[in-house]
């Protein structure tokens, strides 16, 4: 887990050409519902009063557009001929003047973005700049910034934005907006990842090139993504010598995992924080940019900068956030009794139950798994959203951070909750739930026919013999890591691309008419756009959860089976090219976003690590290698569960799967209580023998390891500041910014006034005929969209 220190790189050249001279040269894409649907379909002609009603919403939208400096054009979809396709793209001028702004923006509010801040020392010059020094100036700006900057110009409120939404109420035909690939970028990066020689190594020239063609917060997936994958070796490597000597539940190897998971948290911290600098975006979490379904109660002026401020106070959201606790226990009690129902009918009715349809109960927890869990998580995504937008956060950043949490913890449940329930309630009181169903009358029938057959037996007690698997947890977790996970890859990656190209050819034979103008330049590439509209949106927050999850498999449970880090190191080797492949082909281009971290996933890495202390010191206390493990048809991952150092320390265990005290003589149920014994500081009401002792001992101990463990990462955190950060180019090269930054402030005392208004003065408002040689593509937006407007109404 090396972190090498990098020098700062702007504006990296891509891989690849980034421009294909024989394509229009495209930005965005929207798409607006020209005519009703309906009435194509029926052959029917809208009213006039409908014409003109969207005629009057395209001219408006048109208009919004173009005020903001951006150029257009439209053309009818040869795939949906009630629709209208919007291309937009931003011209050098107004790519200039957007860059100026943020960069005002950006020194206003403290991002070290630039060792000077461009977008004041060049005000004032930046009128009298011929069309070769505007040009100069657009080139500096990657692809990622491009598409950034035309996505806030287009959705940014007015007067600075057009202030567009699908389908909101000033434009409810508007029906999409996205971002459109680069096929030799794409094609281009998918063949060097490909290529054996990348192999372990992904280079910071590789990140720095998806960072300028996509953008930082997809660079930094990548860049965590590339660093945990490289990290998983040295715990890969201890956890493969710990399988091959048999030695699962070993303290050394549980230590070792704890200690490795705080380490690389720490690392990656400071890795990002590196990234950052390199990058040009180490403060831009506090640049929040304003979610437009925002709703202040009140706006003042801000006693630091006197702008106008919209407010909505801090106590009211958090109000709405502890609503929305209660709410999201609820979701998570649904999860948990169905997760429970689930593991009963698995482990005892499956065994008791003799009637009817017994051939099926085997089937019903894979049902209710496939069934139950996705429709109660469905509900849960939906009332998420509704209760984060309900929050009212600010900004987009805190928005996604809030709903990120919240969706994050359930998955959680649904991911360990089996395995929790195996290791604290199934192996412990598995034989106490059996006696439980026995003594209330459950399933009686049932039990007296299987006893009569001989299916099950009967304790000296009377009650029935209850036989645990000792190797459950170990088949529990091995099944996560290998088969889910090649599921999961199959489904993620195979599948869509499959399921697109059926759709693909279902569609080139339903148009085999429109073939023939597929055969021109524009005709291909509005082929390719049309194929792009009808992919998905990509999110990070699927990949992230996956990484977050597997993360949460290796360091919470793999002491049962030390062999998963070796599982989650191959299997992301190929999820960084799988990945890849899925963003480019089988989902639209990402808008690029600002990043300067990996967010609320960063914490939720953070906890888990928390969390692996306390859980391991739990699962090592209570379970050790079954003394029948390496004997001939016994699983190696047998567990029993181990006695603890209270008197009684054999109550409640499974007969015969007792391992004897370290500090009691033979028989610890009469022995004296030993003056090592803990059990002398709890209180007389908890239990200190048998299973529920053994249970509280656990606690006790992980409660013990948890303050070790937040020792330990002050201790880590500490060392890397002062090794890997202080003195670092990183950490120089940020020093010399906030230094250039206010010595440049001093020399231009006096012109901040000035240089708003002059910035201000230099924003196009209005953008004439390209200057290039592809006008044929750029002719007039309104006539095109304006004609298949009029041609669908009835002759008036």
């Amino acid at each position: 887990m090396s972190s090498q220190a990098a020098p700062p790189l702007k504006n990296i050249p891509p891989a690849v050409p980034e421009k294909d001279n024989t394509a229009p040269e495209v930005d965005f894409v929207l798409v607006f519902q020209a005519r009703d649907p309906k009435l194509i379909k029926s052959k029917k002609q809208p009213s006039a009063s409908e014409t003109n009603a969207r005629v009057e919403e395209y001219e408006r939208l048109i208009k919004a557009i173009r005020l903001v400096g951006l150029q257009i054009t439209a053309r009818q979809s040869s795939r949906n001929e009630s629709d209208l396709i919007i291309f937009v793209r931003a011209p050098d001028q107004t790519l200039v003047a957007s860059g100026k702004l943020e960069s005002l923006h950006d020194y206003l509010h403290g991002v070290k973005s630039t060792v000077e801040p461009e977008g004041v020392s060049s005000l004032a010059r930046s009128s009298s700049l011929g069309k070769d020094g505007i040009h100069s100036q657009a080139e500096q700006f990657s692809p990622a910034d491009r598409v950034r900057f035309v996505h806030d110009l287009l959705t940014r409120p007015k007067p600075q934005g057009a202030n567009l939404s699908i389908e909101s109420k000033e434009y409810p035909h508007l029906k999409d907006m996205t971002p459109i690939h680069n096929p030799d970028y794409n094609h281009g990066w998918l063949k060097r990842w490909s290529d054996v020689k990348s192999g372990l190594q992904i280079s910071i020239k590789e990140l720095d090139s998806i960072r300028s063609h996509f953008g930082e917060h997809i660079a930094l997936y990548y860049g965590f993504l590339n660093f945990y994958f490289q990290s998983l070796a040295s715990i890969a490597a201890a956890g493969f010598a710990f399988w091959a000597a048999g030695a699962p539940f070993h303290p050394i190897y549980s230590l070792l995992l704890v200690g490795w998971s705080c380490v690389f948290v720490e690392l990656w911290r400071m890795k990002e924080r590196k990234l950052a600098v390199r990058w040009g975006t180490s403060g831009v979490g506090h640049v929040d940019a304003r979610r437009n379904e925002f709703k202040p109660r009140t706006i003042r002026k801000d006693p630091a900068t006197g702008e106008d401020q919209e407010v909505f106070e801090w106590w009211r959201r958090e109000l709405r956030v502890a609503c929305s606790i209660p709410v999201m226990l609820i979701f998570a009690a649904l999860l948990g009794a169905t997760m429970t129902t689930i593991f009963a009918t698995e482990v005892f009715v499956s065994k008791l139950y003799a009637g009817p349809g017994k051939a099926l109960i085997p089937f019903i927890p894979t049902a209710l798994f496939a069934v139950c869990v996705p429709q109660i998580m469905a509900a849960w995504q939906a009332t998420a959203a509704a209760l984060t937008s309900w929050e009212n956060h600010y900004s987009v950043r805190t928005h996604q951070s809030a709903l990120t949490i919240k969706m994050f913890a359930l998955q959680a449940v649904v991911a360990y909750g089996a395995l929790t329930l195996s290791a604290f309630v199934y192996i412990p009181f598995g034989q106490q739930i059996m006696d439980a169903i026995v003594q209330h009358g459950f399933f009686a029938s049932s039990l007296q026919a299987a006893e009569d057959r001989g299916d099950i037996k009967r304790n000296l007690t009377g009650s029935v013999k209850f036989e645990i698997n000792p190797s459950r947890m170990h088949a529990q977790l091995f099944a996560v890591l290998t088969t889910s996970q090649v599921i999961g890859a199959f489904t993620e990656t195979a599948l869509p691309y499959i399921l697109h190209k059926v759709n693909e050819y279902r569609e080139a034979k339903k148009h085999k008419d429109t073939s023939g103008s597929k055969a021109s330049v524009e005709g291909k590439f509005l082929h390719r756009i049309e194929e792009e509209l009808t992919l998905p949106n990509y999110d990070t927050f699927a990949d992230y959860a996956e990484m977050a999850t597997q993360f949460g498999y290796i360091v919470l449970w793999s002491v049962i089976w030390p062999l998963a880090p070796v599982m989650g190191f191959i299997n992301n080797f190929f999820e960084l090219r799988s990945d890849a492949l899925k963003m480019t082909v089988n989902a639209r281009r990402p808008v690029p976003v600002r990043a300067e971290s990996i967010g609320p996933w960063l914490e939720v890495l953070g906890f888990l690590a928390w969390l692996s202390a306390m859980l391991n010191a739990s699962l090592i206390y209570l379970f050790q290698p079954s003394p029948e493990a390496h004997l001939a048809g016994h699983s190696p991952y047998e567990t029993v569960l181990r006695s603890h150092l209270h008197p009684g320390g054999a109550d409640g265990v499974t007969p015969g799967k007792v391992v004897d005290s370290i500090v009691y003589p033979s028989d610890p149920a009469h022995s004296p209580r030993s003056p090592l014994s803990f059990s002398r500081l709890l209180p007389s009401n908890l239990p200190t023998s048998g299973t529920a002792g053994a249970l509280v001992a656990s606690l006790l101990l992980a409660l013990a390891a948890e303050h070790i463990y937040g020792i330990m990462r002050s201790v880590v955190r500490h060392i890397l500041e002062r090794a890997l950060w202080r003195d670092s180019e990183e950490e120089t090269l940020l020093r010399k910014r906030e230094f250039q930054t206010r010595r440049d402030a001093l020399e231009r005392s006096g012109m901040g006034a000035a240089a708003v208004d002059a910035l201000k003065a230099a924003a196009p408002t209005h953008i004439g005929a390209p200057e290039n040689d592809q006008k044929a593509f750029w002719r007039g937006a309104e006539e095109e969209g304006k004609l298949v407007i009029q041609q669908s109404s009835k002759s008036q």
